[in-house]
């Protein structure tokens, strides 16, 4: 039987504040990384453009991974009305030019400080959804009252819950019930019979593979899955497959 092929949507290149037990800050580190664990694609953002200044982040991150075409761009974004970050109008245009399909938020104090509110994002995030390019949100960083008006505000809008663990299953069955427009990466929820109990109620089509490499070992996602007690065609999807679909409707 062929192998899964895995399609990492959540991994970062870029030097940290605070490194790990092994600082990996370049694309060359991760790309190894990925071939030891047995991930052939991922999405990518920099950290710089998480923890400091995002066009400058966005930036350094199309220069680091610009030899590895495995390597997808994935930028950080926030409301243009200081002048910081281009309005929509030609942001989008941009991210068009560039291949840039998948954007991130980091709307709290400690990061960006800034609403997702109708008043200081709504203009973006209607872009957003207009192009259909998919919001990755950390389960840290964004209550889940938020996330559920930002699924019924903009339901064309793909949004991806990155490091979301197995325990906050109680806020994420009620919003699979009622929104198709929420994915959840799996680099957190390592709970025994966590995406197999997911898949039975729900199917495959909400859940995406991811590692949050460097920063933890891609092998434990990869492992995750390869011996869940799921059908193949549901590990296919969740490996790879329904990314792929997700990035594929994007500049529609």
């Amino acid at each position: 039987m062929d192998k899964l092929k895995f399609f990492d949507a959540n991994c970062s290149v870029g030097r940290t504040g605070n490194p790990h037990l092994y600082d990996i800050p370049d694309a060359a580190g991760l790309k190894r990384e990925m071939e030891a664990a047995g991930v052939e694609e991922a999405l990518v953002y920099h950290v710089i453009a998480r923890d400091a200044d995002p066009r400058l982040g966005n930036s350094r991150l199309m220069h680091e991974i610009q030899d590895y075409p495995e390597l997808h761009p994935v930028w950080a974004v926030f409301p243009h009305h200081t002048g910081e970050m281009p309005p929509p109008s030609k942001l989008l245009p941009e991210m068009k030019a560039l291949g840039v399909r998948a954007v991130r938020m980091f709307p709290t104090k400690a990061l960006q400080s800034f609403s997702l509110a109708d008043w200081c994002a709504g203009e973006l995030l209607s872009a957003l959804e207009w192009g259909r390019v998919p919001l990755i949100l950390d389960a840290e960083v964004i209550p889940w009252e938020e996330v559920r008006g930002l699924l019924a505000t903009y339901p064309r809008l793909p949004i991806v819950i990155a490091n979301c663990n197995y325990r906050q299953n109680r806020f994420l069955y009620p919003l699979f019930e009622k929104f198709t427009n929420l994915f959840v990466e799996l680099s957190w929820f390592m709970g025994g019979g966590a995406v197999e109990d997911v898949v039975q109620r729900f199917g495959s089509r909400p859940l995406l593979f991811g590692t949050n490499m460097p920063r933890y070992t891609g092998t434990a996602a990869v492992g995750l899955l390869c011996y869940a007690d799921i059908d193949r065609k549901d590990k296919e999807a969740i490996a790879g497959g329904n990314l792929r679909q997700i990035l594929g409707k994007v500049w529609p």
